[in-house]
């Protein structure tokens, strides 16, 4: 009874094998895959401020309004924080003051106003709006890291006044608040009375490579 059971199945087994080397030759196969995705990053920055009347956390910021003054005069220093909510790290490549009379009283104005621009404890620059604004873009070197912030501080005066800046012009290494200065400018002329000048600080950024 074994004997002949083995012996059928050896048979069939025989066929079976048989069957398959006379039809398609089926081969097995089986592949893998990897993935991986790519996500690009964003690059945002906005700006705060403690003495902000409008534009918080925007791009477009709106300070406090400074007068009415006299034709020597000092405003308070207006912080600016710099926020970098983006994924991407970002350097400040360069920074760029304008400015926008309203009226010919205005353009008197504007031709007389000076500013300080401090930043990280250092003077940025110190003298008149209108060298400033005439210089173009001003190289500012500065990296801020997805999450971080950089600071830089604005006051804007004529005549002579203690802003911190020190009496040099454009370029200083006059620290602010540790070493206070006298800064030494032309007052504002008769033909400002009235006037409004509004003052804009522009920093352009890219992705830090």
């Amino acid at each position: 009874m074994k004997l002949k059971t083995v012996a059928m199945t050896g048979v069939m087994s025989l066929a079976g094998l048989g069957l398959i080397g006379a039809g398609a030759h089926a081969q097995w196969t089986t592949s893998t895959q990897s993935n991986q995705n790519i996500t690009a990053g964003t690059l945002s920055l906005v700006l705060t401020s403690p003495t902000a009347v409008s534009g918080d956390n925007t791009t477009i910021l709106q300070l406090a309004s400074v007068g009415p003054v006299g034709s020597s005069f000092m405003s308070t220093p207006q912080q600016v924080v710099i926020n970098n909510n983006g994924s991407l790290d970002a350097n400040e490549i360069n920074m760029q003051v304008a400015d926008t009379p309203d009226n010919g009283a205005g353009t008197a104005v504007a031709s007389g106003v000076s500013m300080c621009l401090y930043s990280d404890g250092e003077v940025t620059f110190n003298g008149l709006l209108s060298a400033f604004e005439s210089a173009g873009n001003f190289g500012w070197v500065g990296s801020i890291p997805s999450g971080g912030t950089d600071t830089y501080w604005v006051v804007l005066y004529s005549g002579t006044q203690d802003t911190g800046c020190g009496s040099v012009s454009g370029l200083s290494n006059a620290l602010y608040p540790q070493s206070p200065g006298t800064s030494v400018a032309p007052e504002l002329l008769t033909a400002a009375e009235g006037g409004t000048d509004t003052v804009s600080v522009t920093v352009t950024y890219q992705e830090a490579s």
